[in-house]
């Protein structure tokens, strides 16, 4: 173990020269940046862009207080990796969703009324830190496929995204259903090209947060519609469950291995969030995005129907699956994202652009072996700490939300949300909020999955990689 300290220490100590006790400095921004990711994470409507632009914008300002390029961009890994924890947090207790962590809103919603509101957040956190840990074993195979393959996928991206959209769609099997599920896909497309068409004519009336379309789209497709649900039934959260949680071992193995794999194949494509990447890996694994509230549509979800058998118990089952995977997913697309960047000069992220820019204007153009472990080091210590503040968030919050008045709580959450949006993207983004919610009904209306709401990222970047905008 000493050892071990005296190498980590003078391998950190190339990157900081000046400095004099570099092992603590360099703790201490990912510990900064932890509790940066912390906040982006569990406040709806502030994402690790934010902190990335503002740390990139201020770095020379930061150099003055003998913080290095290579810190400050511990600093924002850290953030970034904190927040793929962390922002589970809202979307299961607030119906609040990110780019992330949209899908997994209605299972976190459903785990939550049964009282498993704790069970869920932790599910999540293991998926995340696990993913953490599997991710050495599938770096060498990802780095030799992006090395030699992508030169030659990057050139078709637009028919690879159709054929992932058409998967997706197909996924309904029956023809009926698959009109439907386009339509809505469609729906939620057009809606995008709309939105992302128009994004610089957002004016925010209080800019406490870069302004972004994707709040008003995602909360209205997502958290709005099952709120409004809770409202207009007598929903309230029971007693939380914080023992005796009857998920299998090998479920939340299998899960954290899919999720840690589908997040490392989506890292370097463009437009595949980690909730599409969830999609895609559920229908891979005949385990699509858990939908549905009855024991006759649980077939439909790759189920088995049994007689007599607890259709809750079904839902919860998937919905814990779904939980896993996708928190997996996020933190492995963070996680070879930067492997991506490391291997393509690619970034696919707010995070990795803004670290790409500080080395690039620091000179380090040319990234070593040494800075990449360095990296993965603040990896894994910022999901050491991550792992254990999102637990203890979780087992807290489900207790505080049990004194409140669900239908009082879903009433604020709404009235909060919506002020929120406004607020961050003034009038337009409130008209878009509201269309948003309208079109997030669909899939209810129409009984398809709400997974093909996705369509409003995915749509718009395929026809741009197609040449049609």
């Amino acid at each position: 173990m000493i050892s071990f300290f005296l190498f980590f220490n003078g391998m950190i100590s190339d990157f900081f020269p000046a400095l004099l006790n570099p092992a603590v400095l360099f703790f201490g921004c990912v510990i900064a940046g932890w509790i940066f990711g912390l906040f982006t994470g569990m406040v709806p409507g502030i994402h690790t862009n934010n902190i990335a632009a503002v740390l990139a914008g201020s770095a020379a300002l930061l150099y003055l207080t003998g913080l290095t390029p290579v810190l400050i961009c511990v600093i924002i890994l850290s953030c970034a990796v904190s927040h793929t924890f962390h922002n589970i947090i809202p979307a299961i207790f607030l119906g609040a969703p990110g780019e992330d962590t949209a899908l997994a809103v209605l299972p976190g919603h459903r785990l939550l009324l049964a009282g498993e509101g704790y069970s869920a957040v932790r599910l999540s956190a293991l998926g995340s830190i696990g993913s953490i840990l599997i991710s050495p074993i599938l770096m060498i195979p990802m780095a030799l496929f992006l090395h030699r393959f992508y030169p030659v996928l990057e050139p078709h991206m637009g028919w690879f995204l159709l054929t992932l959209s058409l998967i997706i769609l197909l996924s309904e099997k029956e023809l009926p259903s698959i009109l439907r599920a386009t339509f809505v896909f469609l729906a939620a497309g057009f809606l995008g090209l709309l939105a992302f068409g128009l994004d610089n004519s957002l004016n925010p009336v209080s800019v406490f947060s870069e302004t972004s379309v994707l709040m008003p789209l995602l909360s209205g497709l997502f958290g709005i519609p099952q709120i409004i649900i809770s409202l207009l039934t007598d929903s309230e959260i029971p007693n939380v469950r914080e023992k005796g949680d009857s998920f299998p071992s090998s479920l939340l193995i299998r899960n954290t291995i899919i999720g840690t794999a589908a997040g490392a194949f989506v890292s370097w494509i463009p437009g595949i969030s980690s909730s599409v990447a969830a999609i895609l890996a559920g229908i891979f694994t005949g385990k699509p995005y858990p939908v549905n509230f009855t024991n006759d549509k649980a077939e439909s979800a790759g189920e088995t129907k049994v007689e007599g058998f607890d259709s809750a118990a079904i839902e919860e089952t998937n919905a814990k699956e779904f939980i896993v995977s996708v928190s997996a997913i996020s933190t492995a697309n963070a996680v070879f994202g930067l492997l991506a960047f490391f291997i393509l000069g690619k970034s696919r992220s707010g995070a990795v652009v803004s670290i790409r820019g500080i080395l690039s204007n620091a000179g380090i153009h040319d990234v070593s072996l040494d800075l990449f472990f360095l990296f993965y080091a603040v990896v894994f210590l910022t999901g050491f700490l991550s792992y254990f503040s999102t637990l203890q968030a979780g087992r807290r919050i489900p207790k505080l939300l049990q004194k409140i008045n669900y239908k009082y709580l879903s009433a604020f959450i709404l009235v909060f949300l919506s002020s929120l949006t406004f607020l961050m993207t003034g009038s337009y983004g409130f008209v878009l909020f509201l269309a948003s919610v309208f079109i997030g009904f669909l899939p209810v209306f129409l009984g398809v999955r709400k997974s093909h709401l996705m369509g409003v990222i995915l749509f718009p970047v395929m026809l741009y990689f197609l040449g049609f905008r």
